[in-house]
């Protein structure tokens, strides 16, 4: 009895180690590092430099297989902006979300304090319907040197949970030079 439960356990603990690996794994850690602007962060490397219409913007990276065909522009991207800082910065992270969510295209889906590049930040997911295109966003907030830098995430809500390794690679990078 004991032969068949150790040839059991071998047999399983192949299957789950076996399991543990893919090509896809191995397609996450390849990255390329962006560094100018006075910030830098890990991307993945299938991704690319993109144009952003958002204001602020000091960099913008997305997946150009993602690319609506449309719009023309990706659906899942990254984009950093910078702003003077005034105030504080949980007064002008609050302030924007007040005026957002008062917009019922803009549902709040969750709200939480974090750390990033050793300080404190504001993280906000929310979902927008952007011309009848439902897309979750993940919002952090940081403040450095008087400067506030908005990283914002973006995928078609079907696609968002899929792309949090990605995004999460290029916020747990992100560093202010």
């Amino acid at each position: 009895m004991m032969k068949y439960f150790l040839a059991l356990l071998v047999i399983s603990l192949v299957v789950f180690t076996s399991g543990c690996t893919s090509d896809n794994d191995s397609d996450f850690n390849q990255t390329q590092t962006f560094s100018q602007n006075g910030v830098s962060f890990e991307y993945p490397s299938t991704w690319v430099v993109a144009t952003s219409q958002a204001n602020d913007t000091i960099v913008s990276v997305a997946d150009p297989n993602s690319i609506n065909a449309i719009t023309g522009y990706a659906d899942t991207s990254v984009t950093i902006q910078q702003i003077t800082l005034t105030g504080t910065l949980y007064s002008m992270y609050e302030e924007n979300y007040d005026i957002l969510f008062t917009n019922e295209s803009y549902q709040r889906v969750f709200e939480s304090n974090i750390t990033l590049d050793d300080s404190q930040a504001y993280e906000n997911i929310y979902r927008v319907d952007e011309n009848g295109v439902l897309k979750q966003q993940r919002a952090v907030w940081l403040e450095k040197n008087n400067q506030v830098y908005v990283i914002l995430c973006s995928a078609l809500v079907n696609q968002f949970e899929k792309e949090k390794q990605n995004f999460d690679l290029i916020i747990n990078t992100f560093r202010v030079k």
